[in-house]
């Protein structure tokens, strides 16, 4: 009996190798494994992020759309503004009043008689509207 365990050396020798290329292998494949799950949790949390900076970047293009739109909003009002100024300097030129407070009290009447225009009627148009 111990004759034949001792004949088979070759074997137990080939055993023990595959049972150390197994073991080999096995802890290959965790390590394998853990880098797996460690290269989804990056990609999961880089998709979060990406995920994140797409709704930032939607609402600073609305927010950018809105500050423009308020900016020519600004520009529109500013170029009647010097429309009006050049209108009254015009006015001032052309006039021969030499008494400044009676020219200013009358420059004021008109630009009042305009805006009360303006504002009715853009009044009367929103009322349309509706």
């Amino acid at each position: 009996m111990i004759n034949l365990l001792f004949n088979n050396t070759k074997l137990y020798i080939a055993l023990a190798l595959m049972a150390i290329l197994v073991g080999y292998f096995y802890l290959r494949l965790d390590s394998t494994q853990a880098k797996l799950e460690k290269s989804q949790s990056d990609l999961n949390l880089a998709l979060g992020v990406n995920n994140e900076l797409t709704k930032i970047t939607r609402e600073l293009k609305i927010r950018h759309e809105q500050e423009l739109k308020a900016l020519f909003h600004a520009n529109t009002q500013k170029n009647q503004i010097k429309t009006r100024v050049d209108d009254v300097k015009n006015y001032i030129s052309k006039s021969n009043e030499t008494n400044t407070t009676k020219l200013f009290n009358v420059m004021l009447d008109r630009l009042w008689e305009q805006n009360t225009s303006i504002n009715q009627n853009t009044n009367s148009k929103s009322a349309n509207t509706k």
